[in-house]
């Protein structure tokens, strides 16, 4: 009867073995992995969501800018790079015709290196004539997406002549 209650004695202090503890960790990696990935998956998507909305946001407020410009300025940007009045263009849409959405650019560019904002503008030609009192406007928005190709949002729209 004391050898078996010896028996008992030593098995409950043998504890955990070496082989039992690597398969416990590998079981728990094995939960855990799924997990990160989900986790990270959802960041990535925030900033993502993040980025298209300060683009849409810039885009809009690029417009809003150009669109509240006097109309003059387009001809006196023309004559500045030395086009005739023949020339329809396209002319590149240069930082002095969004002062306001620039400064929010380039606060977006100390969070995310990758935005950048490019345009371009020229007047209309109607039948075969130049039209200098609508001018076409084109705005895009690019960035990168993580582990993906670059985004470009886009945003067409007319400024005709008062």
């Amino acid at each position: 009867m004391l050898n078996l209650s010896i028996d008992r004695i030593h098995r409950c202090r043998q504890g955990l073995t070496l082989v039992e503890i690597t398969i416990a960790i590998a079981i728990l990696v094995l939960a855990l992995v799924p997990l990160t990935q989900l986790s990270s998956g959802d960041a990535t998507t925030a900033i993502e969501t993040e980025k298209i909305q300060m683009a849409e946001k810039i885009l809009e407020s690029v417009k809003s800018e150009l669109m509240a410009m006097p109309f003059k300025k387009f001809y006196e940007r023309a004559e500045a790079e030395g086009a005739d009045k023949e020339f329809a263009g396209p002319f590149q849409l240069s930082d002095g015709f969004y002062p306001i959405s620039l400064n929010e650019v380039l606060k977006i560019q100390q969070k995310h290196k990758d935005f950048a904002v490019v345009g371009s503008w020229s007047f209309l030609a109607r039948d075969g004539k130049l039209d200098r009192t609508m001018v076409q406007t084109d705005i895009s928005c690019s960035f990168s997406r993580a582990g993906g190709p670059q985004v470009v949002r886009n945003k067409s729209f007319l400024i005709v002549r008062p």
